[in-house]
This record gives C-alpha cells, sequence and structure tokens, in this order.
C-alpha cells in the first residue's frame, strides 16, 4: 500500500504529522497520567474546550459558557462529582495543551483523522459535524458534479478546502473566506451561489432569516468528533467511553445534540479504520 503513495502526497502527509509531533513532544515530559479518582481527589476537572464555536461551545450573552459541548462537559463532571474548570482551547492549541497536562481531557467537537490518533488517544465518537453544502434554493445542485457550473465559497484554510478541492469537478471556481462567519456571508450575499462547510450553518441561515432563499443541498461527507485523552490514561478512556456508550443508550446525547445542533444525531461507528479506541496500541 505505502508504494502506491505519491512522494510528494507521502512528504506532505508525514510532514503535517511531524509537525503535531513536535507539538505534542515538546511538552511531553510534563504530561502525567490521569484517572478519575485522581479528579475526584483534586475536586476539579479542567476539561478542554471551545469558546467561539457556535452552538458547540461559545461564551453567552451572561458571560457563561454555554453550547453542546459545554453541556456534555457538565454532565461529565457531575458524573465525577467534581467542579468543572473550562480552558479555552483552538484549533491550534488543543493537542499541546492536552499532551502538556493543562487539561484532564478535551470535548473539542474535533474530527477523528489517523494522523491525530497517533498522538493523542481518542474516546468512541460522540458527534458528527457532516460536511454539506449549501445553496441558493433555486440552484441545481445535487452532487459534486453540478458545482462546476456555480461559484462556491469555503473557509480558506479549515478542513473543508482540500475536501472541495478534491470533490469539485476540474475548473469549479472557487472563492476562499477568512472563516466560517465570511464564508456563510458570501452566501448570504451573494458573492457566491453555493458554500461547503458545515451542517451548522444552517443554524446561521435560519437565523439571519434567509432559510427561504437558502437550503441544504446534500452531504458531501462524514466528520466524525470524538473527545481525547493523553496516551496512556486508560482508566479515564474507560470512563469516557463508558460515559459516551450510557448517553448514547438513554438517548441522552441525541437530545442535546437535536437542541443544538438542531438536526438529528446520526448513528456513530465505535470503529474507525486507522483509529484505536481501545488504549491497546
Amino acid at each position: 500500500m505505502t508504494n502506491a503513495v505519491s512522494t510528494p502526497s507521502r512528504s506532505k502527509a508525514l510532514s503535517g504529522l511531524a509537525a503535531i509531533l513536535f507539538a505534542a513532544t515538546s511538552f511531553a515530559t510534563t504530561a502525567m497520567a490521569v484517572t478519575p479518582e485522581e479528579i475526584k481527589a483534586k475536586g476539579t476537572a479542567t476539561i478542554g474546550v471551545q469558546m467561539d464555536q457556535f452552538p458547540w461551545g461559545f461564551i453567552d450573552s451572561k458571560g457563561g459558557n454555554d453550547g453542546f459541548d459545554i453541556e456534555i462537559a457538565k454532565m461529565i463532571a457531575k458524573e465525577l462529582g467534581v467542579e468543572v474548570k473550562f480552558e479555552r482551547i483552538t484549533g491550534q492549541n488543543r493537542i499541546p495543551l492536552l499532551v502538556n497536562g493543562n487539561v484532564d481531557f478535551l470535548v473539542p467537537s474535533m474530527t477523528i483523522t489517523e494522523e491525530r490518533a497517533k498522538v493523542i488517544q481518542y474516546v468512541i465518537p460522540y458527534s458528527s459535524n457532516d460536511i454539506t453544502v449549501w445553496g441558493k434554493t433555486d440552484a441545481a445542485i445535487k452532487g459534486n458534479e453540478d458545482l462546476s457550473k456555480y461559484v462556491i465559497g469555503v473557509n480558506r484554510g479549515s478542513a473543508f478546502e482540500p475536501l472541495l478541492v478534491k470533490v469539485a469537478p476540474k475548473g469549479t471556481q472557487i472563492k476562499r473566506f477568512d472563516d466560517d462567519a465570511t464564508t456563510v456571508q458570501s452566501l448570504l450575499s451573494g458573492q457566491v451561489d453555493a458554500i461547503l462547510g458545515s451542517v451548522t450553518y444552517g443554524l446561521v441561515i435560519k437565523e439571519t432569516g434567509y432559510d427561504k432563499q437558502f437550503e441544504r443541498k446534500y452531504k458531501v461527507a462524514d466528520n466524525f468528533q470524538g473527545m481525547a485523552v493523553r496516551k496512556g490514561d486508560k482508566e479515564l478512556l474507560a470512563f469516557l467511553t463508558d460515559f459516551v456508550t450510557k448517553h448514547t443508550a438513554d438517548g441522552s446525547l441525541d437530545a442535546l445534540y437535536k437542541k443544538w445542533i438542531a438536526v438529528d444525531r446520526a448513528k456513530l461507528p465505535t470503529e474507525l479504520p486507522g483509529v484505536d479506541f481501545t488504549g491497546k496500541q
């Protein structure tokens, strides 16, 4: 299988992994294994969450933390019988903060990838964020093959951009924007005919009163998300795995997802190629 990968593609993948490994191992010497009992003993769970990504995690009008991930993190802390301390994470710092021991674990709405799984320990998926095409209601877009007929917007530097480049037919006009907000605004203002990105873009479209002019066209790809602990934190991994399993069975996670994301939570896998959820590897 390795021989089938082109040298440039393989080099790019290795470079990406090297960057993550460098960021992680730079702090690895101070990282200590954490168990549920140790968290209970100190009385506080320090949990890495997003604070600027509605509806996953954000600061509400009263200055408090709120959102899908925030409610889940509070549930976990309650089951541990401890107070919760939220630590703000970004796409750049979340893995170093975890490996360094600045947080006990992550509830980050973070896409599960084989590359990241080499550095951190994922828990089985608890959420998903389908990668979706949103477009003008009258735009005849039913699949990737139709994208070349329209101007398509995407968040520059996001996981969405390389996917769009991969699936769009050759010659598709792609416009790149600096973040999710400006990407959605580009659609609403008529700069583009459609955009590729998060399923939650629909919440913004609805809140701004444009849900009659724009609609969800189709899902481009799955995007499964997982909590994460450090490699070797087997007891904490087992606790969080049990948490996800238990609250999937009782419907709690489905209800929270429906509340915040406004669509039904997908049936999530417990196995993914190249990713170990057991902590045995």
